[in-house]
């Protein structure tokens, strides 16, 4: 099974079940060392950055953004 697979499989669920996945993916990063998942955020951001910058990824304006995660909370 690929991540994109996985991914797409995910975003079939229903969103209390996405909601469940979510928290159980995010309480599976937690550490005891805090300056260990601010490092891993701060990594992220920057290959985010890096990204955007090298177009691989586009910008969503703010509005756009928040209105999507509304829509797909209301399925």
């Amino acid at each position: 099974m690929t991540l994109k697979s996985i991914q797409t499989a995910a975003l079939r669920l229903p969103a209390q079940e996405r909601g469940q996945l979510a928290a159980a993916l995010l309480s599976s990063l937690e550490s005891d060392d805090p300056s260990e998942l601010e490092t891993m955020w701060v990594e992220e951001a920057d290959r985010r950055y890096r990204a955007y910058r090298a177009g691989r990824d586009k910008s969503v304006p703010a509005k756009e953004s928040i209105a999507s995660v509304r829509a797909s909370l209301k399925r």
